[in-house]
């Protein structure tokens, strides 16, 4: 019992010597940078629509017609074979009907044959008319689209959307939970893939790809019973392919101008981010890292005003300057130190993540492998985010070198 107690007493005693790191969350905006970028004289785009799905009408109406004659040659053979087979009943029958009656004629009795039986006549097979894919005005698809950085204009970069028909559609339903928790989800499976194109008058083609030639899902609609379905399908079933139609289109243009912009475009997002001090801790002061904390925070905010960042270049630069001259003190092998291990890859994190932001990738990879050779848990897997980041971001910084 008096081991435990001094063994417990011994990890408060390292729990007490251990420095509080405050997480200081901020959010700031930037520009992306396209991973295809247009010639830097480009300042215009516009729209061109395709129209594949009007070749796929054109099949679809002459596979129709081909069911169609098909089903009328079937029905005309049955036909044929029907007023055979009833003739050679009739002609049984008005023979039997013949003698019989000559029979009655003469006063001889004689029993009245069976009325004959004839089989039903046959009904052509129904065939269905095809559902035609319905068209979209260029207008309508020029809307959806609004490539970041550039205003729409002739004269520049070509954007060609195809619009391919829908395929590939299974009607579907999936049940979940029990009893009373029951719940009926109806949903339709389809494709409906979308080729774009993007030429640059300087670069030729930059972009060109097929997008969502996958399946995807359309949710139709979920019930607490399966005949809240069957009854929505009455008032429904002739309307549902045009919202349907519609809908899917719509999502899928919204979903494309997204990867253009990723692509092509200088889009402007919001990024999260930390930036780490320490709280006073016995004999160690720390204003030098708030200060740098500081600094660092109004250098962030400044990084939308330029797309090199170079605004928020002085700040950061101030910033990553405390950082450095802070790490001279490192002692991560002695706990009590101020600028402890944990200090220490806090540092190495702190300035890494400003130099991801001046786009200085070959300093800040090394300086987050510093952080990991440290080992505190924590900031290695904050590094480790962080080496993401900084390849997204190296990437982009150089497709537009």
């Amino acid at each position: 019992m008096k081991k435990f107690l001094l063994i417990a007493a011994a990890g408060m005693a390292l729990t007490a010597s251990a420095q509080n790191v405050t997480e200081n969350k901020l959010s700031f905006s930037y520009t992306q940078l396209p991973l295809m970028p247009l010639d830097e004289s480009t300042t215009v785009y516009n729209i061109a629509v395709e129209r594949h799905f009007e070749k796929a009408n054109e099949d679809s109406l002459v596979a129709y017609q081909a069911r169609l004659e098909a089903a009328q040659m079937k029905y005309e053979a049955e036909l044929t074979a029907w007023e055979t087979k009833r003739d050679v009943i009739l002609k049984d029958y008005y023979t039997k009907m013949s003698t019989w009656q000559k029979a009655v004629n003469a006063g001889q009795a004689s029993q009245k044959p069976v009325d004959p039986i004839i089989p039903e006549r046959p009904v052509m097979d129904e065939v269905l008319e095809p559902q035609l894919h319905s068209d979209i005005e260029d207008s309508k698809v020029d809307a959806f689209f609004n490539l970041q950085g550039y205003d729409k204009g002739e004269g520049g970069a070509k954007i060609t959307v195809t619009i391919n028909p829908i395929a590939n559609v299974v009607y579907g339903s999936k049940t979940t939970g029990s009893a009373a928790t029951t719940k009926y989800q109806y949903f339709v499976q389809y494709k409906m893939p979308v080729n774009i194109s993007v030429e640059d008058p300087s670069k030729g083609t930059v972009w060109q790809t097929i997008l969502y030639n996958n399946v995807r899902t359309y949710n139709i609609n979920t019930y607490t019973s399966q005949y809240d379905h069957d009854l929505w399908l009455i008032d429904n079933k002739e309307t549902f392919w045009a919202k349907f139609e519609s809908d899917v289109r719509n999502i899928t243009l919204k979903d494309v101008n997204k990867q253009l912009n990723d692509n092509c475009g200088f889009p402007v997002y919001n990024h999260s981010t930390e930036i780490y001090t320490v709280k006073k801790h016995k004999d160690h002061q720390y204003n030098d890292l708030v200060n740098a904390y500081t600094a660092a925070m109004q250098g962030y905010q400044l990084i939308a005003q330029e797309l090199d960042h170079s605004a928020a270049e002085p700040k950061l630069r101030e910033a990553i300057k405390i950082w450095e001259a802070a790490l001279t003190e490192s002692q991560v092998n002695n706990n009590k130190a101020r600028i402890n291990d944990k200090v220490t890859a806090l540092l190495y994190c702190n300035i890494a993540n400003a130099q991801i932001w001046l786009n200085e990738y070959s300093a800040a990879e090394a300086n987050l492998n510093l952080a990991i050779s440290v080992n505190v848990n924590k900031f290695k897997r904050i590094a480790n985010g962080l080496k993401g980041t900084s390849e997204r971001n190296k990437k982009r910084f150089n497709a537009n070198k």
